[in-house]
């Protein structure tokens, strides 16, 4: 990590510890901030540091590959860092407290990271902004905690579950819609967010273990359309492909991506078929790809998905 990349990621993990309870600190104040409780705590400045010392390396295993001795534990980090999913980690430092003052079972962390993981997947095709997150983060341990629960995980669910507006928690039915309707591939940049997804779908469907890092995400309806396509498509072949393109029912994974670019349905089922990928086992009777196929697809998907990240 270059020097720059070094302390711009100690900065946050310094400002994330100091959020972690409920205050609001602007990233620039961060040392500042720092300094003022170091001379708050006077005689107590020794146990401070080994405070700060202790959450930032909480952070550290939230944030870095290899830092967690847990591996379950681990493939979950991991999972929100593919989401681009980090603002949690605010809330997050003071599970890990609990979770190594033995306060907390291994199953209810996993717990409360697959209610995170949910909150923000259902967010993400709900097209909710992401702007309230800071403000959610910071008072979330505080909102979880007041009443002191015996279950972290369930008053975690009940809290986010009661959030409205900018700070909601879709619905199944919203989520559904977010899945039928909302582009998630973007055409430039990294999709490893819609990759995860799309693993995540085809695990619940299979115990078999793949080789994902073989696999990347594959139109079904290519990205650019020759005569062939805009026939199966029909007269509005145009407007389709502007609308579903880059939703979830016209994405799967393959290892054969490049060689099946805009070959025709049929060849394309072919290798789709082939593949161990448990997803492609759906087109097995599909004969047709147009506008209904792919809204029926995402229907099934929106079943699946409903199940992976509950609510």
């Amino acid at each position: 990590m270059a020097s720059k990349e070094y302390a711009s990621e100690l900065t946050t993990a310094f400002w994330f510890y100091l959020r972690k309870d409920g205050k609001s600190v602007g990233e620039k104040e961060v040392y500042k901030e720092i300094k003022d409780r170091f001379d708050r705590a006077k005689n107590d400045s020794e146990l401070k540091l080994e405070e700060v010392v202790q959450f930032a390396n909480y952070y550290q295993c939230l944030k870095f590959d290899n830092n967690e001795p847990q591996v379950s534990l681990e493939s979950w980090f991991k999972r929100l860092r593919r989401l681009d999913f980090t603002t949690c980690h605010i809330f997050l430092l003071n599970v890990y407290y609990d979770y190594e003052q033995k306060k907390l079972s291994l199953e209810n962390f996993e717990k409360i990271l697959r209610y995170l993981e949910s909150y923000f997947v259902r967010r993400w095709f709900a097209k909710v902004s992401t702007r309230s997150l800071g403000n959610v983060f910071n008072n979330l341990y505080r909102e979880v905690t007041k009443d002191n629960p015996d279950d972290l995980a369930e008053k975690l669910r009940q809290v986010l579950g009661g959030y409205e507006k900018t700070q909601i928690w879709p619905s199944d039915e919203e989520f559904r819609k977010g899945i039928l309707n909302t582009p998630v591939y973007a055409s430039k940049g990294s999709n490893d967010r819609v990759k995860l997804i799309l693993e995540s779908l085809t695990d619940s469907l299979s115990k078999e273990q793949l080789n994902k890092q073989n696999l990347s995400i594959e139109h079904i309806m290519p990205q650019t359309l020759n005569s062939h396509w805009k026939s199966m498509l029909g007269a509005n072949s145009a407007e389709v492909h502007k609308q579903f393109l880059h939703t979830l029912g016209n994405l799967t994974l393959t290892g054969y991506n490049t060689e099946i670019g805009n070959k025709p349905f049929d060849e394309k089922k072919s290798l789709y078929l082939e593949s161990n990928v448990s997803l492609n086992k759906y087109f097995q009777q599909i004969t047709i790809w147009n506008a209904q196929a792919i809204k029926e697809r995402a229907q099934k998907l929106a079943d699946i998905a409903i199940q992976v990240w509950p609510r």
